[in-house]
């Protein structure tokens, strides 16, 4: 990967951007690239020195890693503390590295520096099969955690705001991961697809679903001239039409404005978009 410094930001952290020392393992493949798209993993490990990343595109990615020296502080007895563990699945070593497991209560605890919303909208997909996976992988060597949560420091949350609603009290907000009967079948899927994907040309891959990219639908919003907020939002055309008429809105002083959807990921999150023959050709 080729690291650029498009706004001249100190050499130091330049150098700490370029020194990540994320290492998957002996494995073919790690937990985070098996819950991730095949056609994302794919196309990152076809074009690794052809992509461009800034460092200032890095910043949050480097918080992020500072929880494993969070982690090396802790002293408690009865702690596994950043261990990789592995087993096989349709021919393939897969390889998760846990952050900590309490043994007593047998608890997996996966810590994660990201922001309030995604608190506020509750727990991701793949956030619960990476636990879920983890420990999966654990019990191949006789340890059976009991509960699954992820730890969230919250690098937005604002005190201001702590006793609305919904919003968290503290900047620190735990998460209970529903954990399930067994991981073993959805291992062995994703392995499967993952698997499949590897002799397929790049613009054969199959292309991300909606939800992987982060996909917001276009909407319609009935507007009042001089008022920025919409006083409805809508799925379709159709339904704004409706509503405008339900209500008796003039026309003159309403309208529709259309809000076009977007896949978020791919316009600002990923950084293969420009192999991808999917984006190019929406």
């Amino acid at each position: 990967m080729i690291i650029t410094n498009k706004h001249n930001l100190p050499a130091p952290l330049v150098s700490v951007i370029k020194n990540d020392p994320y290492d998957a393992g002996l494995s073919d493949i790690s937990t985070t690239s098996l819950i991730s798209p095949p056609r994302i993993v794919q196309l990152r490990k076809r074009h690794d020195h052809e992509i461009t990343e800034d460092v200032a595109d890095n910043i949050y990615r480097l918080i992020g890693s500072n929880t494993h020296h969070i982690l090396e502080l802790v002293n408690n007895t009865g702690c596994i503390k950043e261990r990789r563990f592995y087993g096989t699945y349709c021919g393939w070593v897969v390889s998760g590295q846990i952050d900590l497991y309490e043994i007593t209560p047998a608890i997996l605890s996966d810590y994660k520096v990201t922001s309030v919303w995604s608190v506020i909208n509750g727990i991701k997909p793949e956030h619960e099969a990476q636990l879920n996976i983890n420990a999966e992988l654990m019990r191949n060597e006789g340890i059976e955690p009991k509960h699954l949560q992820i730890v969230n420091f919250l690098r937005d949350w604002s005190m201001r705001k702590a006793h609305e609603e919904n919003y968290p009290s503290c900047q620190v907000h735990v998460q209970n991961v529903d954990m399930w009967g067994s991981a073993k079948s959805f291992i062995e899927a994703r392995v499967s697809m993952h698997k499949a994907c590897e002799s397929l040309p790049d613009d054969e891959l199959p292309p991300c679903t909606p939800d992987e990219r982060w996909e917001r639908p276009t909407k319609y919003a009935v507007m009042k001239k001089g008022r920025k907020s919409a006083l409805r939002l809508l799925d379709s055309e159709s339904e704004a039409e409706d509503y405008i008429e339900l209500k008796g809105l003039a026309v003159p002083t309403h309208y529709i404005d259309v809000r076009e959807g977007e896949s978020v990921r791919c316009e600002s999150y990923c950084n293969i978009n420009q192999f991808c023959n999917f984006y190019k050709g929406r």
